[in-house]
């Protein structure tokens, strides 16, 4: 086997990775997903989580679910219904258990409704990372194979790239927008109510919506932040027309599908690239309330402990969880050892985690390349063209926001919306993973900024004030002297 790093996770923890190993290796052939992996080891090391697979293995499970999506109309549909329904359910349970007094209930009752709550996790991580984690995080298998169908029936036109990015923009509402365009009518409504009615429709606002900031461990957007952007808005409200925003955008993808003569099939790759893209969005989204949900939990765990640390619960697996509420085992110091340093091995046999000592030595065996700083630049995929020269800067999660000036070079493993701030005032985007439908892609083409997605080692070739220069026509980033 030849092992190799697809995706770095920050701000990660067990119950995040929890079932991404077992949902390849053991839910996938159940589902559909074809049967290619036998095995999936993931690599935590502060709170940062390494995926790593057979490249061989990854590969053809990822090129049998992108043409298996694009092509197996009835599997796709049940797919997605599938999604929709744990989805909702997981979400469902999640508002219910954050809003629970836990201190009033014994472990055997607390043990009952997190029972309930995580074969929903489970199933909603297994079918969302199928139909979008799968074939984007990897090699970009379904974005290339969809692009390279409609350029060819095209006929391989001059403007493609222009026709790509305009097609592949979503029209159907993210609940970011939404969220975006209720504050906006806050703000338009504002001048006409009271201090004390405003300020009771923000607080529900706010409860509708903080988590969306709360990547896999916290904090969620505090109330102030949420006043700051009520008052932003009340002075420019510039998501007022956000529906109408998309509305354009759809008669102006109408228009040119029309234009082109496009037939049913390339019609359905259109929808297909757009629903993928926000599928992947909204994926993330949930995966975020679920774990704000789950703070409560994890702050009970702490209390009952008395420990402050309530963030190392995150590194217990959630079928450990009765355990340690009945029996309390693992005990919190192999708890607080698995965050330092450990690994979990999948196979079709079994799990297996390794902590400390045999973890590091495990991972030494694997003989897996991280360190690329020699090199001076690397290549990746054009996702908008343009030339830039900058400052980099590494940003993985919303705290590297701080470091970002305007016109820095952003670099990361991949974007997500909780990094659009930062984005906004990149001079260019460059990322590890992703392919021409992955957020950074579509955020990039949305701002017009230079782009390069899919280089897998740019984190890893470049740091933190480094001035380079980015060819995104050409898909390339290189180190030069400032």
């Amino acid at each position: 086997m030849s092992f190799e790093i697809f995706e770095r996770v920050y701000s990660s923890h067990w119950f995040l990775t929890s079932y991404n190993g077992p949902g390849f290796v053991r839910d996938f052939p159940k589902i559909g997903g074809s049967e290619f992996m036998t095995k999936a080891i993931y690599i935590m090391e502060n709170g940062m989580c390494r995926y790593v697979f057979d490249n061989i293995e990854f590969e053809k499970a990822a090129n049998y679910t992108a043409n298996r999506l694009i092509n197996d109309n009835k599997w796709r549909h049940k797919s997605y219904k599938k999604i929709d329904y744990f989805t909702k359910k997981y979400f469902q349970a999640g508002e219910k258990l954050r809003k629970l007094n836990l201190s009033a209930l014994d472990n055997k009752k607390i043990l009952q409704i997190i029972n309930n709550i995580v074969p929903l996790q489970h199933y909603h991580q297994v079918y969302s990372i199928l139909v979008n984690g799968v074939i984007l995080d990897g090699r970009n298998h379904l974005s290339n194979k969809i692009r390279e169908e409609l350029n060819g029936t095209l006929g391989y036109p001059e403007n493609f790239d222009d026709y790509w990015s305009l097609l592949t923009l979503a029209t159907k509402i993210s609940l970011r927008q939404k969220r975006d365009y209720e504050m906006a009518l806050l703000a338009k409504e504002s001048k006409k109510l009271s201090k004390e009615i405003v300020g009771k429709k923000l607080r529900t606002l706010h409860d509708r919506y903080c988590w969306l900031d709360y990547n896999n461990m916290g904090p969620p957007s505090s109330f102030r932040a949420f006043k700051d952007e009520l008052n932003t808005a009340v002075k420019n409200n510039v998501n007022l027309d956000l529906p109408r925003q998309l509305k354009r955008v759809k008669i102006k993808q109408e228009r040119l599908m029309k234009k082109l003569g496009f037939n049913r099939r390339l019609r359905f790759l259109v929808k297909l690239s757009q629903h993928v893209i926000w599928q992947k969005g909204y994926r993330k989204d949930m995966q975020y309330h679920g774990f704000y949900c789950y703070e409560n939990l994890f702050m009970e765990m702490a209390r009952r402990n008395r420990t402050e640390d309530w963030q190392a619960f995150g590194y217990l697996f959630p079928w450990e969880v009765g355990k340690f509420l009945l029996k309390k085992t693992p005990k919190l110091r192999e708890i607080d050892e698995r965050r330092k340093f450990s690994c979990f091995i999948v196979t079709r046999k079994k799990l297996d985690l390794k902590i400390g000592k045999a973890a590091h030595k495990f991972a030494k065996n694997l003989k897996l390349v991280e360190d690329f700083y020699h090199l001076k630049e690397t290549k990746g995929q054009c996702a908008y063209v343009g030339k830039v020269k900058g400052y980099v800067r590494i940003v993985q999660v919303p705290a590297d926001m701080n470091k970002m000036k305007k016109g820095d070079v952003l670099i990361s493993q991949a974007t997500s919306p909780d990094l659009y701030p930062a984005m906004k005032i990149a001079g260019a985007i460059v990322t590890n993973t992703g392919g021409l439908i992955c957020h950074a892609a579509i955020t990039a083409r949305e701002l017009k900024l230079p782009c390069i997605v899919g280089t897998g080692n740019a984190t890893l070739v470049f740091r933190d004030g480094d001035f380079v220069e980015v060819d995104a026509g050409k898909g390339w980033i290189k180190k030069i002297k400032a």
